[in-house]
């Protein structure tokens, strides 16, 4: 076996934690290394000398690029894995302790820092052996715990049941807070799966595929992201060659075979390009043909009908870039608008290029233009930006990893939300004061607001479109907050004080981010109308008993009461406004009656009998004074609308289910807690509404439908109706400002037609009223 010599890394300018290193000469993020180190070796002779050869590239690289102190550190850890994997083999028959070294081998030849290469040496020892994090903190120092406790699994329960799949997402959350909190956990994680896809064939079929599927899904777009090119082209072919194994040999074969055909028709035009290049001289450096890979064809699952890509004309400096654009459309017919600048404005993974179509030798052919910078960073994405502080990336590099480590740690979101809003292509829009902002695909202007401020988004109520300022007031066209925004758009976010979001903002928000704000801002909104609700009653109860509401929470005896159930009394009013606990039995439980009102008292404990609640003439504790209270979830069942006899009932989710007395699924509700409730809604308040109904399709619908409104004194202001097949058809109606009552006077009219099969009434203030299906 030959030793290869140790690649010399660029050196980091600082770092945070830990200490920086003392200064390197500056080389390239090295080539991918495909050599003897990755073969299976199962011969131990062999094994003991590919361990002698990787620990001594990696003394070598730490020995430049560490400091006095990581020294003692790197020895501590080749010590200890060899005592912790000691006499543990990988299904190749290999010993578990090349895997970890193969893994800092890579990190020292993408030139990253010393610390990085001792965490990534110790990355699989808190899951796999008897170490601690304890002892890799006491040992190593409390930065390398948390990177390498962070990259641990969550052990899974042994037989594959719901629980596993909650315990698979809280690891993907707590190794994605960890890469969020330090990119160097990122750069251990992929070089750890690239090295295990790697050395993937001694494992069964199944689990292959398994890894295959969860890579792709996962670490692929997570490096397409971050710019991490050349790993996220190998994680593609080597789980291409897993799932797809026939197709991935002829696409390669097919490839093969037209290269050769085409071998000599491609060099021509590359000597072309040269001879058009030949005026910039020394400052072009290369020009090389763009080959189509394997993966591309498969993803895309098109035929493989040819092999170029295109070129790529690399140069010395950006500014060199446009010259050679200006060498290539005096000489070559360009083909008209596909010059894409990204040298001025970067793709949201750091991208960085000229691009132009042109035709060349009878054939049209995309060119990229690139100086060497850019060609490096291209392939090799946040690792080229990393120079050892996070304040040092790239701005879209830095809004990734914010964006991660806002939503990691979410467990209202399931981590397939997370990682398709984090993963998926992006938009890029700017600020008024030309801030880039990188959102997913698709995301809207509340997104927009929300990836800014969240007090922006919470008071959003649509945005300026390229804004411009002329004195001292903005000017620009202004579009709602559910408009999705379009690449390179600038917008001035347009907010109101009383806005306040609600359950449909959902559907206009795109983003992670923006859905985990919202719904932290309807929980507060349903937890202080809980809490309103709870202290009137309260009132109501201790009044009877003639306690002074006002000063009776702060009293030690119901301070320690609470205390001894783990409620604050904010809890404790949020539970009672929604009838989750009643104030007679805590009064009970805890003796907190004065002697004198125990007569009373016994009164008020013989009354609670909550099976007969609705029945009696109990007074409301809950009244509806508005539709869109966002603490009210009216079933679909029965589509309870002002005027009808209802019911409540407090559920799970911290809300009040509102029912038709005579809802069908009325018994199904029994193991809620019922909550007074009645309708308290505005007399003289006139809202616009839009009708969307579902019918059999039939004659003389429209003119029954529009007659119960017409009836009712209400103008039709717009009528839209289309015929969805198999006998159904749609019919919107937007009617002018209408009160309550003529409101619920159309919709009972119109649940009173046997042809209409739906009814979605909204509001057209963008919040939603009472709604649902025909029962």
């Amino acid at each position: 076996m030959n030793e290869i010599e140790a690649p010399v890394p660029p050196k980091p300018k600082s770092q945070v934690k830990p200490k920086a290193s003392r200064k390197a000469k500056p080389v390239r993020v090295v080539e991918r290394t495909e050599d003897f180190s990755n073969l299976p070796v199962s011969d131990p002779e062999d094994q003991q000398q590919l361990i002698a050869v990787l620990q001594q590239q990696i003394r070598s690289y730490v020995a430049i690029q560490g400091d006095e102190a990581e020294q003692p550190l790197l020895e501590q850890a080749l010590a200890d894995i060899e005592r912790f994997h000691g006499g543990q083999l990988r299904r190749s028959g290999q010993s578990v302790i090349i895997h970890p070294l193969r893994v800092a081998r890579y990190i020292c030849q993408a030139g990253l820092d010393a610390p990085t290469v001792i965490a990534s040496l110790l990355h699989d020892t808190i899951e796999d052996t008897t170490m601690t994090r304890d002892y890799v903190s006491g040992n190593y120092g409390e930065w390398y715990a948390e990177i390498v406790d962070g990259l641990t699994k969550i052990k899974p329960p042994e037989t594959e049941t719901r629980q596993s799949v909650v315990v698979l997402e809280a690891t993907y959350q707590k190794m994605l807070g960890a890469m969020a909190r330090d990119v160097r956990a990122l750069f251990i994680k992929m070089f750890d799966r690239l090295d295990n896809m790697r050395d993937m064939k001694s494992m069964p079929r199944k689990k292959q595929r398994r890894i295959s599927l969860e890579t792709m899904g996962v670490y692929v777009p997570m490096a397409e992201r971050l710019g991490l090119w050349e790993i996220s082209r190998e994680h593609t072919e080597l789980c291409f060659q897993v799932l797809y194994p026939m197709r991935y040999t002829a696409t390669v074969d097919t490839l093969e075979h037209l290269k050769q055909e085409r071998g000599g028709a491609i060099e021509t035009m590359r000597q072309r390009l040269g001879v058009i290049m030949g005026p910039l001289e020394e400052k072009l450096l290369a020009v090389e043909p763009l080959f189509s890979q394997p993966a591309d064809h498969i993803f895309r699952n098109t035929p493989v009908d040819h092999v170029l890509e295109g070129f790529q004309i690399t140069v010395a400096q950006p500014l060199d870039c446009y010259q050679a654009l200006g060498h290539l459309h005096t000489a070559l017919s360009a083909i008209p608008r596909q010059v894409r600048d990204y040298v001025s404005n970067p793709r949201w993974n750091g991208y960085q290029a000229l691009r132009t179509a042109l035709l060349l030798e009878g054939e049209r052919v995309t060119v990229e233009i690139v100086s060497h910078q850019m060609h490096e960073r291209n392939r090799h994405g946040i690792m080229a930006h990393w120079s050892g502080t996070p304040s040092e990336l790239a701005d879209y590099y830095k809004t990734y990893l914010d964006q991660l480590n806002q939503v990691a740690g979410e467990s209202d979101l399931r981590m397939n939300d997370v990682l398709r809003s984090m993963q998926d292509e992006q938009v890029q829009v700017f600020s008024p004061k030309g801030e880039m902002f990188a959102l997913p695909k698709g995301s809207t202007v509340l997104d927009f607001a929300y990836c800014i401020h969240t007090d922006l988004g919470n008071h959003c109520i649509g945005a300026l479109l390229n804004p411009s300022r002329s004195g001292p007031r903005q000017s620009g066209t202004r579009v709602p907050r559910d408009r999705q925004l379009g690449h390179g758009e600038s917008l001035s976010i347009l907010t109101d004080p009383n806005v306040r979001p609600a359950r449909e903002w959902l559907q206009h928000a795109v983003a992670a981010k923006s859905q985990i704000q919202i719904k932290h801002a309807i929980a507060q909104q349903n937890a202080a109308r809980a809490r309103r609700v709870g202290r009137e009653v309260l009132s109501q109860e201790l009044r009877r008993l003639q306690i002074d509401s006002e000063t009776w929470l702060d009293s030690p005896a119901v301070q320690e009461a609470l205390t001894s159930e783990h409620l604050t009394p904010e809890r404790f009013l949020q539970e009672i406004g929604l009838q989750k606990r009643e104030v007679v039995p805590f009064l009970k439980h805890h003796k907190l009656v004065p002697a004198g009102q125990m007569n009373t008292f016994r009164e008020l404990l013989r009354a609670r009998n909550w099976g007969a609640v609705f029945r009696s003439q109990a007074t409301t504790n809950f009244y509806i004074e508005d539709v869109a209270d966002l603490l009210l979830h009216f079933g679909t069942c029965c589509n309870p609308v002002p005027g009808d006899r209802i019911v409540g009932f407090s559920t799970d989710a911290m809300e009040v289910e509102i029912h038709r007395a005579k809802c069908p699924r009325m018994a199904e509700f029994q193991k809620h807690r019922p909550v007074l409730v009645q309708w308290r809604l505005p007399k003289d308040e006139k809202r616009r509404h839009l009708f969307e109904i579902g019918v059999a399709d039939g004659s003389g619908i429209l003119f029954r439908i529009t007659k119960i409104i017409k009836d009712a004194g209400v103008a039709i202001e717009d009528s839209v109706s289309s015929v969805s097949g198999a006998g159904q058809a749609s019919i919107r109606i937007r009617v002018e400002p209408i009160t309550w009552s003529q409101y619920s006077r159309i919709c009972h009219g119109l649940r009173g037609l046997k042809f209409v099969k739906r009814l979605t009434p909204s509001r057209l203030d963008g919040t939603a009223s009472v709604a649902g299906k025909h029962p």
